[in-house]
């Protein structure tokens, strides 16, 4: 966990990020949400506090370290209030706060003590997949915090595979698929990408009555293959499982923006491919040091040409049907 001597030793680091972060809201006004005839369901938004004593940090899988990631949590910390503000100004009904690796690590504590204080917040934990007790905690998870899904996250190992897509996570799999709980997976491979992406729908076949999440749609990369605005065939072949869906988010965007990517055109083709029913939105609050609102605009403006019933469901329907608090039960 991160001591206190690391958290007194980010105030220098927190101020410098704060001033940059003044800066950047001071170069022009935050747009408001534009009148639209529906809500949005938000799929990504992170939570963590300042109140360091109560809730330690474990910020050891931050991406740029552990100390930045501290400062930037005690400089402007993602509380619950501050979160529901934003999405009140965002025209967000209700989301999921997903655990945030980052500062907490697999001690979901504060989400689950905000989620329980508001029922607008529907959690989805990080656990370890290939623990023997995880399929028991998710269990008592899903009973008792009425979670609606588990995040599984970790780095590939010598042989580029994922320990949660192994059959060491088997008994965590089927788990959550006799809950119908919700698995949400970002496995990030330099070596061989298309290899995990496969393995995902390999079990999604396996467990149908789990829903899987595929955080910021795997990663497409329009720069690389512009061919097929940046999927893989591995992506493209995920499309006949139907228990797959595809979060399109903030930080995939911004992804999207610095390769050039025309994201109206982007989309349109994405939901050719897996259908608006099998997508969901996230705005990354917390993680992507952008101006929030901005890039709700921005997500709003890319599905503008496409039917009014389909911006429905990739903003707000498929997502309001996919996760259930305390998952869907068996199938």
């Amino acid at each position: 966990m991160i001591e206190r001597r690391t958290i007194l030793a980010s105030a220098l680091a927190a101020s410098v990020l704060g001033s940059a972060t003044q800066q950047a809201s001071a170069m022009g006004a935050k747009p408001k949400a534009k009148d639209r005839p529906f809500k949005l369901f938000d799929c990504h938004g992170h939570f963590y506090t300042d109140d360091w004593r109560k809730y330690p940090f474990n910020a050891k899988t931050a991406r740029y370290g552990p100390e930045r990631m501290v400062a930037k949590a005690m400089e402007n910390p993602m509380t619950a209030e501050k979160v529901l503000k934003f999405w009140d100004e965002a025209g967000i009904e209700r989301g999921l706060g997903v655990q945030y690796s980052s500062t907490y690590f697999t001690d979901n504590s504060y989400l689950l003590d905000i989620a329980d204080k508001y029922d607008r917040i529907i959690p989805i934990v990080i656990l370890d997949a290939t623990a023997a007790e995880t399929p028991q905690t998710l269990e008592k998870m899903a009973k008792e915090n009425k979670i609606a899904g588990v995040r599984f996250m970790g780095v590939p190992d010598k042989n580029n595979e994922f320990p949660f897509l192994t059959d060491a996570a088997a008994g965590s799999w089927e788990k959550a698929n006799e809950l119908g709980l919700t698995i949400t997976l970002m496995p990030i491979s330099r070596n061989d990408p298309g290899k995990a992406i496969k393995r995902v729908g390999e079990l999604a076949g396996k467990y149908p009555n789990v829903g899987v999440v595929l955080d910021h749609i795997g990663f497409p990369r329009y720069g690389a293959r512009p061919d097929s605005w940046g999927y893989l065939p591995e992506h493209l072949e995920l499309a006949s499982h139907k228990n797959i869906y595809y979060k399109y988010t903030t930080f995939l965007i911004e992804m999207l923006l610095a390769d050039e990517t025309p994201l109206k055109e982007f989309l349109e083709y994405t939901v050719g491919v897996y259908g608006a029913d099998h997508m969901i939105w996230g705005s990354d609050i917390g993680n992507s040091e952008v101006d929030d609102l901005e890039f709700v605009q921005h997500a709003l403006d890319s599905a503008s040409g496409l039917p009014l019933e389909q911006q429905k469901a990739l903003f707000y329907d498929t997502a309001k049907g996919l996760f259930i608090p305390g998952g869907r039960g068996a199938a």
